[in-house]
């Protein structure tokens, strides 16, 4: 966990400080990632990239029609890609989502069943990323530069812990975790000193199996410490050494279908079908105690909350954006530090 913000940090919304969208966002959980001043999202068969601050909105062009399950931002240091899920495989894009650079097939089972790719996450420190599918397998893949193409993507592990669909995977602190829509989460140790690419480094730490069995749409690992937003409205603080539940919230009175980090502040903001937006203080580890504080709250009348993420526009002025479905504008909140 990085050092605490300088001085408190609370936000601000003027008015009806919005971004405007060409389409409305698709009910699916995790619907927005940033970039830089780019933001992403999908709206049924297309993904569409937005500049913050600017009037540029480009649709990815997909050369055949796609069903798309979910985009995420994949920042490796040297390059960021846009990585887009969908029914029988993804797509990496460039980062403003202009040419496609690498694409992969997942395969069903059987012939009876449908597969489909949903959660992916850099495995931090590494040249690697994973992402999860509806049989409940992770696969692994090495990304390096090239000459001829720019980006070599290679699948170099399948990794089937999980009985049910992945809902989510996140990395952070030497950990990735996983999660699926029985809420139960797989837990690995990651070795970051061992040079890029060593990916049979990543070894199962422990796998926690949930009570209750609700869905646990999206996930954030910081430090020791996974951060689990659930279909019952609950938000759950892990400790990714045990496995043991430190902190339960009732956050919501729906789903929760987004919880985001801003690591930098310390803070973490879920959204909800509630609509309602918060934001919490994450303890820096389980010692801290079964306690986590709400610095953040607002009800946003008639929005249906699928996405929400933070970034830095070009003025320099720290922003959490939500997405809401049905609805063609992003909800914008400044950053402020006393």
């Amino acid at each position: 966990m990085p050092p605490s913000a300088p001085g408190p940090v609370t936000y601000s919304r003027k008015s009806q400080m919005a971004h405007p969208l060409r389409h409305s966002p698709s009910l699916i959980p995790n619907n927005l990632t940033s970039h830089g001043s780019n933001v992403a999202y999908s709206r049924g068969d297309a993904v569409i990239v937005s500049s913050y601050g600017e009037n540029k909105l480009t649709s990815l062009p997909f050369g055949d029609k796609v069903q798309v399950k979910g985009v995420q931002y994949l920042d490796f240091g040297w390059v960021c890609v846009l990585a887009v899920c969908m029914i029988d495989g993804f797509q990496l894009w460039s980062n403003e989502g202009s040419r496609m650079l690498f694409f992969h097939p997942v395969r069903p089972s059987s012939d009876s069943e449908s597969c489909y790719v949903r959660g992916c996450s850099v495995i931090t420190d590494r040249n690697e990323f994973l992402i999860g599918d509806s049989s409940g397998a992770m696969h692994t893949f090495l990304c390096s530069q090239s000459t001829s193409r720019g980006l070599s993507v290679k699948n170099t592990k399948s990794i089937r812990e999980h009985g049910s669909a992945i809902s989510d995977i996140a990395s952070g602190g030497g950990y990735v975790a996983s999660a699926d829509d029985r809420g139960n989460f797989c837990v690995f140790d990651v070795n970051v000193s061992e040079p890029t690419g060593g990916h049979n480094l990543m070894s199962k730490r422990l796998f926690i199996t949930s009570e209750k069995s609700f869905p646990c749409g999206s996930i954030e690992c910081v430090g020791s410490v996974l951060i689990a937003g659930f279909s019952s409205g609950h938000l759950k603080f892990f400790d990714l050494g045990s496995g043991e539940c430190f902190v339960e919230v009732a956050a919501h009175s729906r789903c929760i279908s987004a919880v985001c980090l801003n690591e930098e502040a310390g803070f973490v903001a879920t959204a909800s079908e509630d609509c309602v937006l918060n934001v919490w203080k994450v303890p820096d580890s389980p010692s801290d105690g079964s306690q986590v504080d709400l610095t953040f709250t607002e009800y946003i009348p008639d929005r249906q909350l699928t996405g929400v993420t933070f970034l830095t526009d070009g003025h320099g002025e720290n922003k959490m954006l939500a997405s809401s479905y049905d609805s063609d504008t992003l909800d914008v909140w400044k950053e402020i530090r006393s």
